[in-house]
């Protein structure tokens, strides 16, 4: 039971974004999902006694290693991606813009901008929805969020 645990633990600490029961079993190789709902189990009661700064928790069949709550507020600075320059200008055209197609936008940042969208689209900070032979962008629940602005409140950039 131990190795399982190590392995499921392992696991977890790599993706934020969990993983189900089914992807656990994928990933780990372990194939009886009976064990591997056992290791999860324990793994949220070792967490919680341990009384440390993360929990273990399913949250609609996904389950994922967290920051507890009473630490998310100290963690939130430092848990932020940087973003390179190029492409936060890129966003901030785009954010400013909206919705606009994705070849006005490389008109005017550059053919460099294609590579910019596709991390922005994977970073998920945009969204790109097929508009004729171009792409629609718009910025997502994600943008406001981590940029910690108003949603739907019109962007302005400072000239």
């Amino acid at each position: 039971m131990e190795d399982t645990k190590a392995k499921v633990e392992a696991l977890l600490h790599c993706n934020a974004k969990g993983y189900t029961v089914e992807e656990v079993s994928k990933h780990t190789g372990i194939r009886k999902k009976g064990l591997i709902k056992d290791a999860l189990h324990h793994l949220r009661i070792d967490y919680i006694e341990r009384n440390g700064g993360l929990k273990i928790d399913e949250v609609e069949g996904i389950w994922k290693m967290m920051v507890k709550d009473a630490h998310v507020e100290a963690v939130t600075e430092a848990a932020r991606p940087e973003i390179d320059k190029a492409i936060l200008q890129t966003l901030a055209y785009i954010a400013h813009k909206q919705p606009i197609r994705q070849a006005d936008v490389v008109r005017i940042r550059s053919n460099k901008a294609y590579g910019h969208i596709s991390e922005l689209v994977k970073h998920g900070f945009i969204e790109a929805r097929k508009d004729g032979v171009s792409k629609k962008l718009s910025t997502t629940r994600k943008f406001y969020d981590y940029f910690d602005l108003p949603d739907g409140e019109p962007f302005e950039l400072e000239e």
